[in-house]
């Protein structure tokens, strides 16, 4: 059994016990204190106070996912060695999955990557046998390739390569191994375009068509829209939210046209570097 301990959506560490997780969670803003639907004999997660209608989960266990939870895992499209982005922390790419050890492993080669939980829609290709199959031998062959070899004195290393290259090379793989079974698909694809606006003097995303009617990309609902508002305006903030690592519900990329509105958006708020 695994507990994990859950801030806004992101898994900050993973405990074998649930004394440890409890421990761990105090740590941060406090014991997490409604219990979600029965697992066994214990919840399957617990609920600390949120905002509105979308209460931070405080612990987890992995199997809660049979219960509605899902693990999702955030890191950036681009090949190794090729990404402009900047910051690169800002891209949203999503792989999900019921299993966190599966994309925990996965996440171990991509740096500044997250593993996420919480409640979405269905996506079936993370637990599909195939994805999962090649992803256990993907993670199987990287950790063998990133073991300090061993070869007898005085002959030569059977992989010359530096460790900080290999670990490059496994980076490369994991994104494009991703990129392949998660990325948007063509035939999702609509016309959507990414509006920002104000509300409470923050400035928040909102994707044209809507997925969701008066829902920002960050999940807030907006009560009071003002689409003409000008973001120069040094009394306003943006959300943190959604000019970067939004929750996981409801998820920021949906389609191939949603995909290149968002990130023809950041990329205006962090050009890329000459």
């Amino acid at each position: 059994m695994t507990y994990l301990v859950v801030e806004h959506g992101r898994v900050t560490s993973a405990h074998t016990t649930l004394a440890l997780a409890r421990a761990a969670e105090a740590q941060g803003p406090g014991h997490s204190n409604e219990a979600g639907p029965a697992l066994g004999r214990e919840p399957a997660w617990w609920y600390r106070g949120g905002h509105g209608d979308f209460p931070q989960l405080g612990l987890v266990r992995t199997e809660a996912t049979a219960l509605g939870l899902r693990f999702e895992l955030r890191a950036c499209q681009a090949p190794a060695g090729s990404c402009d982005h900047d910051p690169c922390a800002a891209y949203v790419t999503w792989a999900s999955s019921s299993s966190y050890h599966l994309l925990g492993d996965l996440a171990m080669f991509v740096p500044a990557s997250w593993v996420w939980a919480g409640m979405r829609g269905h996506d079936p290709r993370g637990d599909e046998p195939g994805f999962r199959a090649e992803a256990q031998a993907l993670v199987e062959r990287l950790t063998a390739d990133l073991r300090p070899p061993l070869y007898p004195v005085g002959e030569a290393p059977i992989d010359p390569r530096p460790l900080e290259d290999r670990r490059a090379a496994a980076h490369g793989l994991v994104v494009r191994f991703l990129a392949a079974h998660f990325g948007p698909s063509p035939s999702r694809a609509s016309a959507v375009e990414v509006h920002a606006v104000l509300a409470d003097e923050l400035v928040h995303l909102t994707f044209e068509p809507p997925a969701e009617e008066r829902r920002a990309v960050c999940g807030v609902r907006l009560a009071n829209r003002d689409d003409g508002h000008d973001l120069v305006d040094d009394t306003a903030r943006r959300c943190k939210q959604c000019f970067g690592r939004a929750p996981i519900s409801p998820p920021p990329v949906l389609t191939a046209a949603e995909h290149d509105a968002w990130t023809t958006v950041l990329r205006a708020q962090n050009p890329p570097r000459p």
